[in-house]
């Protein structure tokens, strides 16, 4: 058996994955805590600022995935994530370039297909370069980068958005001068591009098997077992995979989308009151979450119990439900943001560690593909059908764009419901997906 590759390149291999991770959450992120001046300045509708900040970045985050999944499970990871990274960090700078709506749609959707290509090259290879008894922690290490780069988009957002204020223009070489929300979205944007060189220093791990398909006894087909043939034999715990965790996440979802926005309205916070709130939020309940539930999941798997994955998850969507209807529709600011560390914390630590069910069912020559699967399903749920299922309701249903707090309440609380079904029907699936398993032995 190949030994597993040497820690000191494996952590670094997962520090500059980590920090890829950070900035693309920051590029993501960064448009919600502009709204307002972007409303403004382009006389656009909630409406079209959710399509902006969801369908546009999910249409090609979610169809790129599997393509560019296929591509990882084939070809360089770390040059297909690198070029990802330019290519996101690119368009972001340019959406600060944007004249109206459909200029800042195409690119949205660019920072859409570059960030594609991130997690299922990143989830393949944390997978060849950590056993399952660390796998789990490795993961939520990089998984951090969601609360790493929301706490970083809203906290730099927050002081970037001061500063800018104070100035009518802002002045840059070439461009000329620019209203300060264009000038923040360049300035978030064209640091990436180092961390598109870093990606290229390092190593590639040797491809291993993966531990799920040990399971099977069946003789292996010529070339392997393809994408939809593991997915037909598999479906029961795909789909709690990808509902559980994708339904879970649906108040995170919904507060990334509109949570600047909701805190201005209805609590009248300034942007740098929301941008410090935030920021620490995400840097210290999500962060915290992420690790707590890697680390519980992690030692209940180790003790044999399987399903432990799923079991994390179901805990963690029953206690989140009520906290998902308080954190917008909590009598105060400072009952709001509590409600929201809560539920932050309870959703990072049942989604922190959702990459760990892709690497242990699924051969390595479709990890890529699984997870880009998941991708897919998480960009339509998270990022395209929550902000717009949200904004819709604000407008159409309840006719008060101050109302938008009812709105990511319903919508949140019906996704909480749905996770926590979707994961208890999922347990029975996930066992037999892992029965028997014999875990790579790790031989440090």
């Amino acid at each position: 058996m190949t030994a597993w590759p040497q820690r000191r390149l494996a952590y670094f291999a997962l520090a500059i994955l980590l920090l890829a991770y950070v900035f693309s959450f920051v590029d993501r992120i960064i448009l919600s805590m502009l709204v307002g001046p972007i409303k403004a300045d382009l006389g656009l509708s909630d409406t079209q600022i959710a399509l902006v900040n969801g369908l546009a970045f999910s249409m090609f985050y979610a169809t790129m995935g599997l393509p560019l999944g296929w591509l990882v499970d084939r070809t360089s990871r770390k040059g297909v994530i690198a070029a990802g990274i330019a290519l996101w960090s690119l368009v972001t700078a340019f959406s600060g370039l944007a004249k109206d709506f459909g200029h800042l749609f195409l690119a949205r959707m660019g920072v859409g297909v570059g960030e594609a290509a991130l997690s299922p090259g990143a989830y393949s290879m944390i997978a060849d370069y950590f056993p399952p008894k660390s796998r789990g922690r490795a993961i939520a290490i990089y998984t951090m980068g969601v609360s790493l780069g929301s706490g970083l988009a809203y906290l730099i957002g927050g002081f970037l958005i001061s500063f800018a204020n104070s100035q009518a223009t802002i002045t840059l070489p070439i461009l000329g001068a620019l209203a300060p929300w264009r000038f923040i979205f360049i300035a978030v944007g064209l640091p990436g591009l180092l961390v598109a060189l870093l990606m290229l220093a390092v190593r590639e791990p040797p491809r291993r098997q993966g531990e799920g398909a040990q399971a099977d006894a069946r003789p292996a087909k010529k070339g392997g077992e393809t994408f939809w043939a593991f997915m037909k034999r598999r479906w029961a715990v795909v789909a709690a995979y990808v509902f559980g965790y994708g339904m879970t996440n649906v108040p995170f979802a919904a507060f990334l989308a509109w949570g600047p926005a909701f805190l201005g309205r209805h609590y009248h916070l300034s942007p740098k009151e929301i941008g410090l709130a935030l920021g620490f939020i995400f840097l210290g309940p999500a962060c915290l979450g992420q690790v707590v539930g890697a680390a519980v999941t992690d030692r209940r798997y180790a003790q044999g119990k399987t399903a432990a994955p799923f079991q994390t998850g179901l805990v963690c969507a029953v206690l989140l439900l009520p906290f998902a209807a308080l954190i917008t529709l909590a009598p105060t600011a400072a009952l709001s943001l509590l409600a929201l560390a809560v539920s932050v914390f309870l959703v990072c630590a049942s989604v922190g560690h959702q990459a760990t069910v892709a690497t242990l069912i699924s051969p390595n020559r479709l990890r890529g593909q699984v997870s880009a699967f998941y991708i897919l399903m998480q960009g339509v749920i998270g990022a395209a059908v929550v902000p717009l299922a949200v904004a819709l309701i604000s407008d159409h249903v309840l006719r008060d764009p101050g109302k938008i707090g009812e709105a990511m309440a319903i919508v949140g609380v019906i996704g909480v419901i749905a996770g926590a079904i979707a994961f208890a029907l999922g347990l029975k699936p996930l066992r037999q997906a892992l029965t028997p398993v014999t875990p790579n032995i790790d031989p440090a």
